[in-house]
């Protein structure tokens, strides 16, 4: 009778291990990857913008670890909707909408980009220039290049002013649906079973 009752239930115990296996097998199916980063000011050439030397500006980038394989120099870009950020500055929230070549075929890269070398992230490529017609008098330019921030840009060939430095902190993983519905399938089974071999 024991022998009875303890095969469904290792059969029930591989099959939610096979299921876990299939995820770690194919971890770049599985996870948005999320980075925080800070800008450092270190110049006191835009205090009258109201840019204090010695001031943080915090942000954000994420992106889809399926489009990278750890190997060699890679790189994640806003297309085909990959990689996502946010960048508050001056009080002002940008987006990877804000780019001055977002959505531009015009470059090898869809802008802005993410650069990476064995998976090791170096950092972000980011140029957003006031619009001519919107800008307000005190509205900056500014371009994100790895670990370097510049004040000032105004187009694709002037950068600005060295202004500050990039810090990228530590990354968070988040499961998509899809293996988070797979693990809850594996274990419903289990449940559906032990339950029915404790009315039988």
């Amino acid at each position: 009778m024991a022998q009875t009752l303890l095969k469904p239930l290792w059969a029930t115990i591989a099959g939610i291990f096979t299921l876990g296996s299939v995820t770690v097998l194919k971890p770049a199916q599985a996870f948005s990857v999320t980075y925080n980063f800070t800008v450092q000011i270190t110049s006191a050439a835009y205090e009258s913008h109201g840019l204090m030397n010695g001031a943080t500006e915090y942000g954000s980038l994420t992106y889809d670890n399926a489009n990278l394989t750890g190997i060699g120099s890679e790189y994640v870009s806003a297309a085909p909707g990959s990689l996502t950020l946010e960048f508050n500055f001056l009080s002002k929230l940008h987006t990877q909408k804000n780019d001055l070549n977002y959505g531009s075929d015009a470059y090898l890269y869809d802008y802005p980009v993410a650069f990476f070398s064995n998976g090791r992230l170096l950092g972000l490529d980011f140029l957003v220039v006031p619009s001519p017609s919107q800008a307000s008098q005190d509205e900056l330019g500014f371009r994100i290049f790895r670990e370097l921030f510049y004040v000032g840009a105004t187009d694709n060939f002037n950068s600005g002013t060295l202004a500050g430095t990039v810090t990228y902190g530590n990354s968070a993983a988040v499961p998509e649906p899809s293996e988070i519905g797979g693990t809850i399938l594996a274990f419903s089974c289990f449940s559906l079973w032990f339950l029915r071999r404790v009315k039988g």
